[in-house]
């Protein structure tokens, strides 16, 4: 029975034990999800936490750029809706949409005809298409906006730095002091003798395409004025045989081509300057070697002539004077600047022009009889000779040409940065210092308020009481004011210079591969045709040709039937205006033209 009681009694100790740690286990169990739970909870707490955090800071960066997108609205200010971040850059830029639509959008929708407001990411900018703000902004009021929308490329890319374009403040003052008198009208006189034998060989040029058919307008004119500009910018004859002539074509497309490369350095200027510093400490040049080249040419030939005393009278000698007659010269860099600028702005600016003006006298014959008449009546005042003041004074040569760039402006949009604080006159609207102001050349000068019949070819808008009565500022082709282009005499020189070679010995057609209007590439904003400019052109003799036109195209008042008459008289035609009898006729008449043998008549245009 004891031994029974201990069994028991162990058994009873043991029962107590297995309890005892049971307990403890569910204990342990219980703490240890409660633990579990309260960190779960914790974990979450803290995604929770930090999810309303984020949320948090969401909202109130949509506020604050959304705040940012208000900055017009609150002013009063008329603004398309903005995208988020970008503002209205990509439309400004022609990326979303093509930038012609977006400046119409702004003109007619948002008071844009006036002024409206836009954004550069979130910079916000004035859009103004008001001539007598424009007025204000461009020239009365212009130290408030002195300065063009540039980069400090001083220790990356010094020359670029240098050219008139960029430079700023009183750096832009001193260099366009300098720069200026070398494009005066009498020092452009002296290009011409250079520009004649360019546009002489244009001629030579266009003679030799037009036999394999129709000529892409665009690319000849591209190589004529690439001539112009290196015989009268850096005195070099792209015709002849030399290493720098052979190198000059090819150097002077790659400036302007935009490669992966050069890309992603003009986005680290753009963006991170202090990096681009760096990284050209580093080792990478942000000068790229078509500027390295082109600073040699210049360097090599301003030694060579002052070592020989040369001179032939082209853009480096006048800069050279221009030099001399200072205190302070311009050094080599800045020469070198001027002459690569001449290259960007003169080559493309001008090649367009003239290329454009070529396809619209060829969809509007009776344009183009009309200008051959007057060229025919210089040549019976002055004979075979014309003087370059005569050239340029030749009234529907120059409209013409005006037409052709209101059409299509040299500069379709003007920018300009406020560099004081300015308030629009008569408005409560006010631009802080470092916002930029858009001009959009292009809407205005295919407003119907300032040009009835906006999109049609009509040269007659600028000659006599119309051109008079052109509002001030509604025309802006080369820009306006101080900072407009001052190669505008040598741009205008360089286009009425080939038109007059080209149509005394070549008639321009219509081609099926262009179409009228022509269609222009919207994502390049200096109005680049975008599918070539194809034309027609066909050798004649001017005198044959002048007898037709004057029968198709015959003069409507009395006076051009008097000029006419001496025409006639002058090139020995068989019949006066007064002989022929009227008749209605169309454009397409034009068509039916002959092709003549070579023209033996040689047009010479006279220094």
């Amino acid at each position: 029975m004891k031994q029974a009681a201990m069994s028991k009694g162990t058994k009873g100790t043991t029962s107590l034990c297995k309890g005892a740690l049971s307990g403890l286990s569910s204990f342990l169990e219980v703490r240890a999800l409660t633990m579990g739970t309260m960190l779960l909870v914790g974990v979450w707490s803290g995604y929770l936490l930090t999810a309303t955090l984020l949320a948090c800071t969401a909202t109130l960066l949509l506020h604050y750029l959304h705040s940012k997108y208000k900055y017009w609205s609150t002013r009063g200010v008329k603004a398309p809706p903005a995208t988020l971040l970008l503002g209205h850059t990509l439309h400004r830029l022609g990326i979303k949409v093509p930038f012609m639509e977006f400046f119409d959008d702004l003109y007619y929708n948002y008071n844009g005809r006036d002024f409206c407001g836009y954004y550069d990411f979130l910079q916000p900018g004035l859009f103004v298409g008001n001539p007598e703000i424009i007025k204000s902004i461009l020239g009365k009021d212009f130290e408030h906006f002195a300065d063009r929308r540039t980069f400090d490329l001083g220790k990356v890319n010094p020359i670029a730095n240098d050219m008139l374009t960029n430079a700023r403040g009183q750096h832009w003052r001193f260099i366009r002091g300098i720069v200026s008198p070398a494009f005066t009208s009498g020092k452009t006189r002296r290009l011409f003798p250079l520009m004649n034998n360019r546009a002489l060989h244009l001629l030579q040029m266009a003679r030799e395409e037009s036999k394999r058919g129709r000529v892409e307008a665009r690319a000849l004119c591209g190589r004529y004025t690439m001539d112009s500009i290196a015989s009268c910018a850096f005195g070099i004859e792209c015709d002849a045989y030399s290493s720098e002539a052979e190198s000059f074509p090819v150097m002077a497309a790659r400036v302007m081509q935009l490669s992966p490369a050069r890309a992603l350095k003009i986005l680290v200027l753009l963006v991170a300057p202090k990096i681009a510093e760096v990284i050209q400490r580093l080792g990478i040049d942000f000068t790229s070697p078509e500027f390295h080249f082109f600073r040699q040419v210049v360097t090599h030939t301003l030694r060579m002539r002052e070592k020989r005393g040369v001179r032939r009278g082209d853009f480096l000698d006048m800069l050279v004077e221009s030099k001399m007659n200072t205190k302070e010269g311009l050094s080599d860099n800045t020469i070198t600047a001027q002459a690569i600028l001449f290259i960007l702005a003169g080559y493309d600016n001008t090649a367009n022009t003239l290329a454009l003006t070529l396809h619209l006298l060829a969809h509007h014959p009776h344009v183009q009889a009309e200008l051959r008449r007057e060229i025919a009546g210089e040549m019976r005042r002055n004979g075979p000779q014309i003087p370059h003041d005569r050239l340029m004074e030749m009234p529907y040569l120059d409209a013409v040409i005006s037409e052709s760039l209101r059409l299509y402006p040299a500069a379709p949009v003007i920018e300009r940065i406020c560099t004081k604080p300015y308030t629009i006159a008569g408005t409560s609207v006010h631009l802080k210092k470092g916002q930029p102001v858009l001009v959009p050349i292009w809407s205005i000068h295919r407003d119907p308020h300032h040009w009835p019949q906006p999109d049609n070819f009509m040269p007659q808008r600028f000659l006599g009481k119309s051109r008079n009565s052109i509002t001030p500022f509604s025309y802006m082709p080369f820009g306006h004011g101080p900072r407009s282009c001052i190669g505008l005499r040598f741009a205008m020189l360089s286009v009425k210079i080939g038109l007059v070679h080209l149509l005394t010995s070549m008639k321009l057609l219509p081609s099926k591969e262009s179409m009228h209007p022509i269609p222009l590439n919207p994502r390049v904003l200096t109005l680049k045709p975008k599918d070539g400019v194809y034309i027609n052109f066909v050798e004649c003799s001017f005198e044959e040709t002048l007898e037709e036109e004057i029968a198709l195209y015959p003069p409507n008042n009395h006076e051009g039937v008097g000029l006419a008459d001496e025409i006639s008289d002058y090139h020995g035609l068989s019949k006066g205006v007064s002989s022929l009898k009227s008749r209605n006729t169309n454009e397409s008449d034009v068509l039916d033209f002959r092709s003549s043998e070579t023209n033996s008549f040689k047009l010479v245009i006279s220094d």
